[in-house]
């Protein structure tokens, strides 16, 4: 029996929205191998923000795509319909907290699920990043770095921007004190594959941007030495 293989992308920022990362977006593309393929973005973290929106059509129109966006802050009556005829849902940055809870509040989770479980690649970066996992490091709460609960179609935790010192600090922290149970850590410029839950493959824009696995012993490990060994 044929089992569908399910992609979650996961960059811990830059990309189109940022004009940077080049090698980033094609890694997300290259997933895919369709003729022409139907790519949608989700500005929901930025409140549809219209200059990032205006970025994704200009800075991915060079590839041969099917480009299309919702604005779920105006909008969810046909977002099913939408997102099923995706081949890429790629999400964008922002607010991490406003954006569940505006998918929460209209019952999208399902949505999400539907599309994850029928094949469609989900991926994002920052908030779009962080949203698939079951907890969440955020600063969308107020002051500082908070656990936030995440879709749960990966398990663990994860934060974005690791390359930010105080961050990926605050993350270990909250892993050692049981806060949140241990996960990813990604570096700007850094994008991970997840294979039906797993990490599967790392893709950096450059040689020191990594991605990390932190385990509640605040063990760093660099995730793409982590994949080779466990993929042996």
């Amino acid at each position: 029996m044929n089992t569908v293989e399910k992609k979650i992308i996961s960059i811990g920022g830059g990309g189109f929205t940022h004009q940077t990362d080049k090698i980033i977006d094609e890694f997300v593309i290259n997933q895919k191998n369709n003729r022409k393929i139907k790519f949608g973005f989700l500005p929901t973290a930025s409140k549809d923000n219209i200059n990032k929106i205006k970025l994704f059509y200009e800075e991915l129109k060079k590839y041969d795509l099917e480009l299309s966006h919702f604005e779920l802050c105006s909008k969810v009556k046909s977002f099913s319909n939408w997102i099923m005829d995706q081949d890429i849902i790629y999400v964008g940055g922002g607010n991490t907290n406003f954006m569940l809870d505006l998918w929460q509040q209209n019952k999208l989770y399902k949505n999400f699920e539907d599309a994850y479980n029928s094949g469609i690649i989900l991926s994002g970066v920052s908030a779009g990043a962080v949203c698939w996992f079951e907890w969440i490091l955020t600063d969308s709460l107020g002051n500082g770095y908070k656990p936030l609960k995440g879709m749960n179609f990966i398990s663990g935790s994860c934060t974005p921007h690791a390359s930010e010192k105080n961050r990926i600090d605050e993350f270990e922290f909250n892993i050692k004190n049981k806060k949140i149970p241990s996960g990813i850590a990604i570096d700007d410029g850094v994008a991970v594959l997840f294979i039906d839950g797993k990490p599967n493959s790392v893709c950096s824009s450059s040689k020191n941007a990594n991605a990390y696995f932190i385990d509640d012993n605040n063990n760093r490990i660099v995730l793409n030495d982590h994949i080779k060994k466990t993929n042996e």
